[in-house]
Formats: structure tokens, C-alpha cells, sequence
């Protein structure tokens, strides 16, 4: 079975963290390794953080973290519109 990756948006709630919004990517590692590498935040968490980025591989219907950044506001915006570029190349302009 192939492996999927997806990026979530999680927003700190009083019980913890909730995922917001989630952006299913394919199936291609490097290309979605190198879409990451794309997105503006830190890595580093603390326990002031409220939004975070999460990029997640599914196998065999287990998620595995693989990376995290912690976002202001401007870069869940930033970081929205290079997603959503890059997966309107994939769908009208891109076979894999």
C-alpha cells in the first residue's frame, strides 16, 4: 500500500490541540518534503504556541509524525497560499 502525506492546521483549545483544516498531498515524499521545506514558522514549540503546521505520513492507516512548525496568523496565510498553489499545479497541470 502506498504511503499518503498531508499537512494539518491546529489551533490550541483549552483541552489541547485541535486540527482546523487538513490538506491531503499525494503520495510523492520528495515532493512534499520539498513543499514543507517551502513553509515559514519554527520548529520550535512552546507552551505559547497556538497554531501550528503539522506534515504527517499515513501508512497502513497509521499516522507518523514527521515534522511541526509553530505559525503566527501571517504564516498559516503565507503558508495557505503555497499549498493551495502547489496542489491546483498538481490536479490541472501535473501527472505523477
Amino acid at each position: 500500500m502506498d504511503n499518503l502525506y498531508y499537512i494539518s492546521l491546529n489551533i490550541k483549545t483549552l483541552t489541547g490541540f485541535d486540527s482546523y483544516a487538513t490538506y491531503s498531498l499525494g503520495k510523492n515524499k520528495e515532493k512534499v518534503t520539498a513543499l514543507f521545506g517551502q513553509l515559514t514558522g519554527s520548529p520550535n514549540l512552546s507552551d505559547s504556541t497556538v497554531l501550528t503546521m503539522d506534515l504527517t505520513e499515513m501508512s497502513d492507516g497509521i499516522s507518523f509524525p514527521l515534522a511541526m512548525l509553530e505559525c503566527t496568523f501571517q504564516d498559516v496565510i503565507h503558508n495557505t497560499k503555497i499549498i493551495t498553489r502547489e496542489i491546483f499545479k498538481d490536479l490541472n497541470f501535473e501527472t505523477d
